[in-house]
């Protein structure tokens, strides 16, 4: 069946068609009044007698044929179907859902089952060549959508699942993770199965399957639904308002299991994370494991593309429009006009000629753009396509669709900063839907840009986050139901919030080690002065005892000499006396000789103590002015150096120094 792939060139044709032929049927009658005024009506046969009307005529229908040939071209016919093969790349991700009456509770809004739902289908419509399964569980399981491309498909059996799915009633998580491992086991890619689940497992053989999925190297990501409070079980249907009761009678309540669940997922390598309530469980094990999984090549099914006829119409209007200028309008021997016959009317025909080319590239154009381009796209070779957009772009620079085209492509490549650039490209434009996508896919650049720096430079980060929220805000101005540009919006105001809130914490918490830090060199020197101050009383209480203790003993021999005296005799003591009073005299002379020598001696020690206080001072002063210099410099004086070095002493004396990183904040500037 014949279709058109851009039908609106159709009305245009017929309308500028229509438009051509009035014309034309108006210059006719208007020269044949000219004629009539220039000449008498028996002189016009033989004026115009080698004026040939029929080629004139043949001439006239040949261009408007022409014409509507070319926009029948440029509606781009399409005949046929032909079936292409589209490889791509990405991994396999099955996911297994809980579907057991506990996840009806409505302890996140709606309930656990509608908001798991709701993040599953978000994730799935930002996979890019993924294939993805679904596999829901509940006393048993089955395979409800298997590994696909196919993201429609996927998302119509998610929409058809509910508590009903699984008729076989309970939680069974091990059985779900085993055959998980069944459908994964020809399978040539990764394999991962992503659980979620609210993990009160009613078997005890969890564990143990976790093992043996371990041993044929597959990987469980869990993903916790619900809160660890719990609450009641509501009974099926939306109109219920009655709760789930044991066979006591008493109600049950659901909580969340996180340690079964964590240990499921150390098991086999995994992660387990909870699920939110925007979802962003799904974000976390993407941004963290999956995206960091060798992407594999895959077949897809066989696409039917439709067959492009255009070359037909095209060629057929370059035919006429050929045949209308080589053709001429006078009676002659030839019916063909020469080229470099020169002719009253051969402006014109030019004119029809530049008209012809510019037609048929407009006619190229968009095939271009939207044959081979998507077709590479589809295929899933980014980069490729980018390389082609780029080469279209040097023959029509400044073409805001090529502009977004490039970007999307780069985009799909992961090279967020030049689609960024490009993008802004595509925003040099009048129309409204293509600028809300450029800054919709803008918005996204930024935040996957500020995402590559959020460990490594957070500030970078938080700059790039509010260029994101600015991209979406102006998007949502241009179109407000834009629910996508909505709910990014608020998930990238959120991440940011608590980037922002992350970091002012962290601040604070190096101001309260810095302080602490302050406190403990404070409290330390204070101990190190008292402990100073301590040892100068004991040393000063220690000389104290030594001299009295050297004056008692000298006390105690003058006591004892003066005893021995009294003991001798008085002849004995004359002699004494005598002897003692010579030698009284001799060291009388000798005194005075000494006390002469340690005069001078004296006197010369202080003109060299004089002369060492000078020069000391000067040394003070001069080391004063150094001190000064290098507190201003922010750096550690001589006195605050040598108290640092008397703290580090231990009891024996000796240095005990207590390494420090090179980066701490007390440390920074200071020489040592």
């Amino acid at each position: 069946m014949m279709q058109f792939a851009q039908p609106l060139w159709l009305i245009a044709g017929l309308i500028i068609c229509l438009a051509a032929a009035l014309f034309i049927r108006a210059n006719i009658v208007r020269r044949k009044k000219e004629l009539q005024q220039f000449a008498s009506p028996h002189l016009l046969a033989g004026l115009t007698r080698n004026v040939s009307l029929s080629r004139r005529r043949a001439k006239n229908i040949l261009l408007v044929l022409g014409l509507v040939c070319l926009f029948v071209a440029l509606a781009r016919p399409q005949y046929g179907n032909r079936w292409i093969e589209i490889k791509r790349k990405g991994i396999d991700i099955l996911i297994g859902i809980d579907v057991s009456k506990s996840m009806l509770v409505r302890d996140i809004n709606p309930n656990r089952l509608e908001r798991a739902k709701l993040a599953i289908r978000d994730f799935a419509a930002r996979l890019e060549g993924d294939r993805v399964g679904l596999l829901p569980f509940a006393g048993s399981s089955f395979l409800m959508c298997p590994l696909t491309t196919d993201y429609d498909a996927f998302n119509a059996s998610l929409n058809a699942m509910d508590v009903n799915t699984i008729p076989r009633g309970g939680t069974d998580i091990g059985a779900a993770i085993k055959e998980a491992d069944n459908i994964l086991t020809n399978e040539a890619n990764h394999k991962i199965f992503v659980l979620v689940t609210d993990g009160e497992d009613l078997s005890d053989d969890a564990l143990k399957a976790a093992e043996e999925a371990k041993a044929q190297n597959m990987t469980v990501f869990t993903i916790g639904v619900g809160t660890p409070e719990g609450e009641l079980i509501p009974q099926p249907g939306d109109q219920s308002k009655k709760f789930i009761q044991d066979r006591s009678g008493n109600f049950v309540t659901s909580r969340l299991d996180e340690k079964v669940l964590t240990k499921i997922a150390e098991t086999t390598g995994g992660l387990y994370v909870p699920l939110g309530n925007m979802g962003q469980g799904f974000d976390t094990i993407y941004q963290q494991k999956l995206a960091m999984v060798p992407k594999e090549e895959h077949g897809e099914r066989k696409r039917k593309v439709p067959i492009e006829r255009f070359p037909w119409p095209l060629g057929a209007a370059v035919l006429l429009l050929s045949a209308d200028f080589l053709i001429t309008g006078r009676k002659s021997r030839w019916a063909l006009r020469l080229p470099f016959i020169k002719t009253a009317g051969r402006r014109r025909q030019q004119q029809a000629v530049v008209l012809t080319v510019l037609l048929i590239s407009m006619a190229w154009t968009p095939t271009l753009k939207a044959s081979e381009g998507e077709e590479l796209f589809e295929a899933g070779n980014y980069e490729q396509a980018g390389k082609y957009y780029q080469k279209l772009l040097k023959k029509t620079p400044g073409d805001p669709i090529l502009h977004f085209n490039l970007g999307d492509a780069l985009y799909r490549d992961k090279k967020y900063e030049q689609a960024v650039a490009e993008f802004n490209n595509g925003l040099k434009t009048e129309d409204l839907s293509l600028q809300a996508r450029s800054y919709y896919n803008r918005g996204n650049g930024q935040y996957l840009m500020g995402a590559e720096t959020e460990q490594t430079d957070p500030e970078h980060t938080i700059k790039l986050w509010q260029q994101a929220l600015e991209s979406y805000q102006a998007a949502l101005a241009l179109q407000h139901e834009d629910k996508e540009a909505s709910h990014n919006r608020e998930l990238v105001a959120k991440k940011l919030e608590q980037l922002k809130k992350q970091e002012q914490e962290k601040k604070e918490q190096q101001k309260k080690e810095k302080e602490k830090e302050d406190k403990q060199q404070k409290d330390k020197k204070k101990k190190q002065d008292k402990k100073d101050k301590q040892n100068g009383q004991q040393q000063d209480k220690q000389q104290e005892d030594q001299k009295n203790k050297a004056d008692k003993e000298n006390k105690d021999q003058q006591q004892q000499k003066d005893e021995q005296q009294q003991s001798q005799d008085p002849e004995q003591q004359n002699k004494q006396e005598a002897e003692n009073n010579r030698n009284d005299d001799g060291n009388k002379e000798a005194k005075e000789q000494q006390q002469k020598k340690e005069q001078d001696k004296t006197s010369t020690e202080a003109g060299q103590q004089q002369e060492k206080n000078d020069k000391k001072g000067r040394q003070d002063q001069a080391m004063n002015r150094q001190d000064m210099a290098r507190r201003m410099q922010g750096k550690m004086t001589r006195e605050e150096a040598k108290n640092l070095l008397e703290s580090l002493k231990g009891e024996q004396g000796e240095l005990n120094f207590i390494p420090r990183g090179s980066g701490s904040a007390d440390n920074e500037g200071r020489d040592w």
